[in-house]
Formats: C-alpha cells, sequence, structure tokens
C-alpha cells in the first residue's frame, strides 16, 4: 500500500479505487470491441476453418481464453455488427460493455 494511500480517509480511498474502477472497465470494453471486430473478420472472411476449430465461438475461446458463453456472445454481437452501430461506437468508446451490448 502506498504512502498516499494510508494518508487518505477512506471515503476518498474508495472514491479513488471507483474512479480506477472505472477507467479500467472503460478500456476493458474498448477492448472487447475489438475482439467482436476481429471475431466478424475471421467470419466473415471464413477464416476459422484454417484453425481446425469448429466454430468461430470456439475458436474465440480458445484464443482469448473466456468462456464459451462468452465467446458466443462475442460472435452474436459481431454477426449483428452492421444493425447496431450506436452500440459498437458505445463499446469502441467504453461506455457499454460486452454483456451490455450482448
Amino acid at each position: 500500500m502506498s504512502a498516499t494511500a494510508t494518508t487518505l480517509a477512506p471515503k476518498e480511498r474508495l472514491e479513488g479505487l471507483f474512479d480506477e474502477l472505472a477507467e479500467l472497465t472503460g478500456q476493458r470494453n474498448a477492448i472487447d470491441s475489438r475482439i467482436v471486430e476481429i471475431a466478424a473478420e475471421i467470419e466473415r472472411d471464413q477464416l476459422a476453418g484454417l484453425t481446425g476449430a469448429r466454430s468461430v465461438a470456439a475458436l474465440m475461446a480458445w484464443k482469448t481464453g473466456v468462456t464459451a458463453r462468452n465467446a458466443e456472445t462475442v460472435v452474436a454481437i459481431a454477426r449483428r455488427l452492421d444493425e447496431f452501430p450506436q452500440c459498437v461506437q458505445g463499446m469502441r468508446e467504453g461506455r457499454l460493455s460486452l454483456d451490455q451490448v450482448g
């Protein structure tokens, strides 16, 4: 624990931790958006077959280490990117999560 953290009041420390959580969550949302875009490209160009994976969702689960259910969400969003441009933009900007859009 840093010296600064020990000198702050508990409420101030908690606010700082919440600020950091918000920043990290936004970054994660933006990363998830890029993962969705990659899944869309792999599916569109039919590249999954080159890997031996039985589906794009299986490929995404394998390569990203997420659960099968989360990989299915990634692919579901990837398949509908053009239908929901505002949602996709919200993910890119870190405002919307994979779960919210899925």
